[in-house]
């Protein structure tokens, strides 16, 4: 049984790596496609090109995001993790983003999104704006919203006991956002629990 563990785990991995090639040699050959547009005058030609080899690095990128997804924490079961690319919509959307999902036995659902580039990047960085004004008007209705700090990075926790939900968002450098959702939970810790996970020095500096 361990010697068929660790062939697949060895399969999965050399086709992890070939599917990596791939979508490298495929960015590869739309830019060197691009450059014949260019030389042509053909320059919406070379347009799509660009953006379709934008789009394949960008799922390069996002599939190295899949690492900076931490365990699930006490009591939670991490359900599923992917990642995902962006093409034209980036300066948007962002370039590449992970997500994953965790659940308790009690119903309590997480969701955390890591997002690269774009204004969807520097979402985190508005909430730690509108976290200035935390303490002021504050409605338990509303929730209540605080700083936070982890490894040294500075985020915005909002947090309803009444509903059962919160939110915790950090922006780690200049393009990178950190967003942890949660709901039917009882208190902002396992939130937090998987904000102390994150490598957030690491993401900063690779991203």
């Amino acid at each position: 049984m361990k010697k068929i563990f660790i062939i697949f785990t060895c399969t999965l991995l050399l086709s992890s790596t070939g599917f990596a090639n791939d979508i490298q040699n495929e960015a590869m050959d739309s830019l060197a496609t691009a450059r014949d547009f260019v030389k042509a005058g053909n320059y919406n030609k070379a347009v799509d090109e660009i953006n379709y080899a934008l789009a394949k690095i960008n799922e390069l990128t996002a599939d190295t995001l899949l690492k900076f997804i931490p365990a699930a924490p006490d009591g939670y079961t991490l359900n599923n993790k992917q990642s995902q690319g962006v093409g034209a919509g980036a300066s948007i959307a962002g370039n590449a983003g992970a997500t994953a999902q965790y659940s308790a036995a009690d119903g309590a659902a997480i969701d955390l999104n890591i997002i690269i580039g774009g204004v969807t990047g520097k979402i985190a960085g508005l909430a730690a704006f509108g976290s200035m004004f935390a303490g002021l008007a504050q409605d338990a209705d509303m929730g209540q919203t605080k700083k936070i700090r982890v490894h040294g990075y500075t985020g915005t926790q909002i947090f309803n006991a009444k509903e059962r939900t919160g939110t915790l968002t950090f922006q780690v450098g200049q393009k990178t956002s950190v967003t942890i959702d949660g709901k039917g939970v009882s208190s902002p810790a396992p939130l937090l629990a998987i904000a102390k996970s994150i490598n957030f020095a690491e993401l900063e500096k690779n991203y």
